[in-house]
């Protein structure tokens, strides 16, 4: 892998670690019991729970299984246990997240057949379920929401009147909002998108207006490009494209940009107004004809910008 592809990996590993949150349920004291359930030990990441009857922590096997749950939680001993009324219990989020998933496993005293309900929500209407017929006791599965929501709930369900008690863990999410992806044209008009990496002058980027995206809502100031990520010196509002739509062009200067002999393609990133962050990409020709010959280097693919 090339050093800059090698480098950009790594940032987005690190800006994906940073925005997602993972709550284990062994920074809290097990109730090993019946109550309390829980409420608002993670209030401080923005994380409500709602409980009629049942969702307190419990000690897992490690713990000496206090409960007889026969379970071991996934990320440390403890889980959340559910064997109440009702099985169920709901999480509020104070901002939406993306990207929710849980651990749930079967426990002792339920039998095959149970299952698991997870739904997500947001503005409270209901946009995601999810349905889970459980394994083996202690045979944790990962459930996973792929749509934005602001709070989820989940149930346990069972098969006939007996009693279907299994257990949570792992409870994760990103804060992080989702990336939107846009499309640019360097140097618009110009079929060949030619960038010189040794040239002292500037390059221009249209970013390009679509359905449901208007360029009037990018933040300028955040754009950067190549994998240097060279700011906008000046930018306007032109069709470009000739779609209809207007399109956002900023001028970048080059040696800023980080664009090399044999990149194949240069990106730009930033954010909007309201803090998404977006990034598209384009295809360059950016080796000079002198300097292929003199120095007999192959084209190699960029990758997005660094930031």
């Amino acid at each position: 892998m090339p050093r800059r592809l090698a480098f950009l990996a790594f940032s987005l590993l690190v800006a994906a670690a940073a925005g997602a949150e993972e709550i284990s349920f062994d920074d809290v004291p097990a109730a090993n019991g019946n109550a309390p359930a829980l409420a608002e030990e993670y209030a401080h990441l923005g994380v409500h729970f709602v409980a009629t009857d049942d969702g307190s922590v419990w000690s897992g096997v490690s713990g000496g299984d206090p409960g007889g749950w026969g379970l071991e939680g996934t990320n440390g001993t403890n889980f959340v246990g559910f064997n109440g009324a009702s099985y169920g219990l709901g999480v509020v989020f104070d901002d939406p997240v993306r990207d929710v998933k849980l651990d749930v496993a079967r426990s002792l005293g339920s039998r095959a057949g149970d299952a698991f309900l997870l739904r997500g929500y947001r503005g409270g209407a209901m946009v995601e379920e999810l349905s889970l017929a459980l394994g083996d006791v202690n045979a944790w599965t990962r459930v996973e929401l792929v749509e934005e929501v602001d709070a989820v709930s989940w149930v346990g369900v069972g098969v006939g009147t007996r009693r279907h008690p299994f257990g949570v863990d792992n409870l994760r999410f990103s804060v992080e909002p989702a990336l939107l992806a846009v499309a640019i044209d360097v140097r618009p008009g110009s079929p060949q998108n030619r960038v010189n990496p040794f040239a002292r002058g500037v390059v221009a980027v249209a970013l390009l207006g679509a359905d449901g995206f208007d360029v009037a809502q990018v933040d300028v100031a955040s754009l950067g490009f190549g994998p240097d990520g060279a700011p906008a010196l000046h930018s306007r509002r032109d069709d470009v494209d000739g779609d209809g739509r207007l399109d956002l062009v900023t001028h970048h200067r080059i040696p800023q940009t980080g664009i090399a002999p044999g990149d194949v393609e240069a990106c730009l990133s930033g954010q909007t107004l309201d803090g998404t962050p977006l990034a598209g990409c384009d295809t360059v020709d950016s080796v000079p004809l002198r300097w292929l010959a003199k120095h007999g280097a192959c084209k190699k693919p960029q990758g997005p910008p660094r930031r």
